[in-house]
């Protein structure tokens, strides 16, 4: 409370006046709104604090966030830290001791996209066709996941929507993902149900291709954040490379078209 002694021009000396009225703080934030989606914060937020009072004035402003130690408030300060449900508590005491009951708000913000790990498996052969297993495994630590967009040739064909951690897009794939143009001199050939050995004299090896789907995944936080990756090539790791090869023994998956003799070589082995 706040007494004293009030000078007017006509009368000289006034009644006493009191201030048993607190300050007045309001917070306002830039961005004044969520950039994100669902509420969230996306961005860096600054945070300004401003407290009138009529009578004798305002003191100080203290404010702190997530409980931590009160602090005066001097100037605007800037929250930077992911997390939901930020606490930003604030009050003042003016120059008569009134305080201010405690205001509060609250902020949600993640600035971080998704962390995501995409792999897809393959089955089938080429004249039965392929089938693809892609696989994204999604986690976001603040906001949580919201979906997994799945792209053919840059068209939207699949959406799987959920806090994951992991979203599954199965397609079938009529053509073979690439081929090998083997063609040239052996000295045998033994070919069973599941490979084709050959002892080459002189073969040339050519690949075509790859003829993989050109798939890529988009994850999605609750935030509106967001990564991607896209698929490579399931074979390139394949253990023949194109080339030309003298007097070595080289070994193909038996699925293939085209001709095999006890001398010659001409075809084309499937992938």
């Amino acid at each position: 409370m706040f007494t004293g002694t009030a000078v007017t021009s006509s009368i000289g000396i006034s009644n006493y006046f009191e201030d048993n009225t607190p300050p007045v703080t309001t917070c306002t934030l830039d961005p004044p709104r969520p950039d994100g989606l669902n509420g969230w914060y996306v961005s860096n937020i600054t945070v300004i604090l401003n407290a009138t009072d009529d009578d004798s004035g305002v003191n100080t402003t203290y404010y702190h966030v997530d409980g931590g130690i009160w602090q005066t408030y001097i100037e605007p300060f800037i929250l930077v830290d992911d997390g939901e449900n930020i606490l930003i508590e604030y009050y003042s005491i003016d120059n008569a001791g009134n305080q201010e009951d405690v205001k509060s708000t609250n902020i949600d913000i993640d600035q971080t996209k998704p962390e995501m790990c995409f792999t897809y498996e393959y089955g089938g052969d080429s004249e039965h066709g392929w089938e693809f297993t892609f696989t994204v495994t999604a986690t976001d630590n603040t906001s949580g996941m919201e979906r997994v967009e799945f792209y053919f040739n840059e068209v939207l064909q699949e959406t799987v929507t959920g806090p994951g951690p992991t979203y599954v897009w199965v397609i079938s794939w009529g053509f073979p993902l690439y081929y090998l143009g083997v063609k040239g001199l052996i000295l045998n050939s033994e070919i069973s149900e599941e490979y084709v050995k050959i002892f080459a004299i002189f073969v040339i090896v050519l690949k075509y291709g790859p003829f993989i789907p050109n798939v890529c995944a988009y994850a999605y936080d609750t935030a509106g954040n967001w990564d991607y990756d896209c698929a490579g090539d399931p074979n390139s790791t394949d253990s023949i490379s194109p080339g030309i090869y003298l007097f070595k023994n080289l070994t193909f998956p038996n699925d293939y078209g085209g001709y095999i003799g006890k001398f010659l070589i001409r075809a084309k082995f499937y992938l």
